[in-house]
Parts: structure tokens; sequence; C-alpha cells
């Protein structure tokens, strides 16, 4: 297929390689668009489109799909014809069916006057057309009010080991070797990235081709590899381009909220840049972290960042982590912290602050009550409201939510406890809280 053109349709992969190389981990995927063909011969209209990150090899199955529909009689084109009067001569007389090609969708953004193309027989003088409409992963599609009696929507996707492997094997001429074959892997079944790391590691050889295998020679990064990655970068907005080198250096995967502070963005400007990144199929972005998919090209961003900058940005980090850890303890200080005074919280009044000091003596409520000059029952109320107001239900925990320490004058234990309800209050221990063990 090299050299072929239909139209915009083009394919010329940047590596050498042998002439009508098959296409490898694709089989599916083309099923789906011979039913759309199929579904054309018997006279009906059928939109394909087919969405991808760069690299996935889109221009490539565009090409196969053509020559699959060339074989089953149809007449290719990136534009359609018009018949009728005045419309040029052509195969559209044959009334064979159509396929149109378009290898990107913001062609359809300047032709809105095709939009009914897609609708049977009517531009067409019968003939059936399939649209096949290739894009990048997260770009505008088909319009909205093509119709077509057969639909398709395909995502090309990452190469499974095996096809990889069998790329690698058409390029070579013989199956790589265990060694090579995993490296070969560690390209994620990057249909480009793939292409370029055979084509890098025998220009600097880095493989021997033998009569049955290829083998490993050196394993490191061919130049051809950084110089690819380098072009990918620069086709991104710059924005995009500093997410993805600050995700690289944090590691294979990072957080959202590491990011932000190095970045220097509201979140809301990084929810769209996350978008874009992932669009380019680089990064993978969950609901709190990121994560570069392709460890190849993980290591490849990596390395395209300076190291002394590498150095500064993973500092920058650490450092955001110790303040941030900082804080945390601080807040969790300032919580533990007592709610009030000593003298008790601001809203009790002077009576009962007086009752929470006599508590805090250790005195009963019979004392209490000579002390103060009422009767216990007065005493009792007074203590329940207060039991209340502090949200406890013991004279320690009473003590302890007013600030005042517990008393030193008998042995640690439950101090005594005052029923939340109308009832009178539970009698302490003697020794507990009480002078003399009397009350």
């Amino acid at each position: 297929m090299t050299g072929t053109t239909t139209g915009q349709l083009v394919y010329a992969p940047s590596a050498p390689a042998p002439a009508r190389l098959p296409l490898r981990g694709r089989e599916d995927e083309l099923a789906r668009v011979r039913r759309a063909l199929e579904f054309g011969l018997d006279g009906g209209c059928a939109l394909v489109t087919v969405e991808g990150p760069p690299g996935s090899g889109r221009t490539r199955f565009l090409a196969e799909c053509a020559a699959v529909a060339r074989r089953l009689g149809f007449a290719t084109g990136h534009r359609p014809e018009r018949s009728g009067p005045g419309s040029p001569p052509g195969d559209g007389a044959t009334g064979a069916p159509r396929l149109t090609v378009l290898d990107d969708a913001h062609f359809l953004a300047v032709e809105p006057d095709e939009a009914p193309l897609a609708r049977p027989h009517a531009p067409y003088g019968g003939r059936a057309l399939v649209r096949l409409v290739a894009h990048r992963r997260g770009a505008p599609g088909a319009p909205a009010d093509w119709s077509a009696g057969h639909t398709e929507r395909i995502s090309l996707g990452p190469l499974r080991p095996p096809a990889s492997l069998q790329v690698a094997a058409d390029l070579l001429g013989v199956p790589p070797a265990a060694p090579l074959a995993r490296v070969v892997r560690s390209a994620g079944g990057h249909p480009k990235l793939l292409v370029e790391l055979v084509a890098g590691m025998r220009e600097e050889h880095l493989l021997r081709v033998g009569p049955h295998e290829a083998e490993l020679v050196e394993e490191r990064i061919p130049q051809r590899l950084r110089e690819l990655l380098r072009s990918m970068l620069l086709e991104y907005p710059d924005e995009c381009r500093q997410l993805l080198r600050v995700a690289a250096v944090l590691g294979r995967e990072s957080t959202v909220g590491d990011l932000l502070p190095v970045l220097q963005v509201p979140p809301s400007a990084l929810l769209l840049t996350l978008d874009r990144a992932a669009g380019t199929g680089l990064l993978a972005v969950g609901s709190t972290r990121v994560r570069f998919p392709n460890e190849l090209l993980w290591r490849l961003v990596v390395d395209s960042v300076p190291v002394p900058l590498r150095q500064a940005l993973r500092r920058q980090v650490a450092d955001g982590r110790r303040t941030e850890r900082t804080a945390r303890t601080e807040r969790t200080a300032r919580t533990a912290e007592p709610t009030g005074p000593a003298a008790g919280p601001p809203d009790l009044n002077g009576q009962e602050n007086l009752i929470v000091q006599l508590v805090a003596e250790g005195l009963t409520n019979k004392q209490m009550a000579r002390r103060l000059g009422i009767s216990p029952h007065t005493v009792n109320y007074h203590l329940r409201k207060l039991f209340q107001k502090a949200g406890v239900n013991s004279r320690i925990a009473l003590l302890r939510e007013t600030g005042w320490s517990e008393p030193s004058d008998g042995p640690p234990g439950p101090g005594p406890r005052v029923s939340p309800g109308p009832g009178p209050l539970v009698r302490p221990r003697p020794g507990a809280f009480e002078v003399g063990g009397q009350t």
C-alpha cells in the first residue's frame, strides 16, 4: 500500500518497509467495515466513523478499507460526485456503489451543503453510498444531521502483543528472538512507535538480523524515537505539552493534587488541559490520578525534560507535600484543643460556672446545695442543664468539656454520673468526689 493515494488518503510510513505490508491486528475492525460495504452493495447507505489518537494507524487502516471496497466493486474518492445535469462524466453512469473517504473530519465543517449526501438515492441517481470518516480521538466526528441505514463506530486502540510481534517480523523479514521480542512489546502496541522503534534499532545497529530470527545486540532507546516524540509534542498546545512533561517527571502515575500546585493553574483550567492530554493517547485520566499507559512513551517524555529541571520539579512536589502534611497536623492539633477556657465555655452564666467549680472540688449535690443556699433538687436541675449544654452525661466529661482539671483528692476512676432524665442524680462512690466520703 506504500504510495497509494485515494483522494486525501495517503499511506507513507516514515520507516523503510517492504511493499504491501499486511495490516496486522485490525481483523475485527476490518470485518465491521466490510459489513457496512456489503450493506452498500445491497443498495443502502452507510456511515463508518474511525477514531484514534495520533500514531494509531488511522491512515493505514483507511487505505486497507479502500482496497477492500475496490475489490468489492466500489468506486472510491475523497469527495462525492454530484449527478444530474452538468455533472462531469465518470463512473457515476455505471451505477456502481460509491465509497467516500475523508481522512480527517474537519474537512466536513467547510462543506455544510454535503450534509444530505448520506441520505439515500437523491443526489446519486439511485447509487448507494458508504462514507468512511476518520478523525482524531476527541475531535468532532461526522455532522449530527447525516443519516444512514447502517452505521459503524470504530476506535483504533493499541495492538495486542501477538500482532505487535507480527508487525516486527514483517519489518525485519524474520521473527524477533525472545530478548528483542521483549523490547518490541515495550512499545505497548502503539503502531507508529513500533515501526519507528524497529527502524531506529536497525539504523543504530542495536539488533542483528539472522537467517531465522532477529537478535538484540544492545538495549537502549534509538535517537529516532526521541525525534518522533519531539515532533509529537510540538503538535500539542503549550499547556498540554507542559502537563504531559510535568506528569511524566512525577512518575508513570501521579495525582491531580500534585499537579495543581506545580502547574499553578486553577482546577477549572486543568480540566480542559486533562481532556486534551487524554485525547493524545499518551495519558489516561482518572478521577484523582493520571497515568501513562505506554511505558516506552512515558520514558521518552521523561527524557525530553533536562535533568536539572527534573530534579527541581521533584523537589517542588516534595516540598509541597511536606507543607501540606504540616498544615494538616496543625489543623488536627487545633481541633484537639479545649473548646473553652478554665472558667468554662463563654456561654455559661455565673451560677453555672460556680456549679462547675464546685463539681471540680468534688462536692456532692447536698454539699453544693448547702454552699449555694439552694435545695439539692435545684442543684440537680442545674447539673442536668449543664450536661445538656455540654453534651455529656458524667461529671468527669463535664469538667473536661469546660476546661477544668479533674480533682486530685481521690483515686482515678469514673466520676459521679448524672442521669440525663428527670430522675435524681446518681450518688458518687465514697472517696471519689466526696469530702470525707459523707453525703
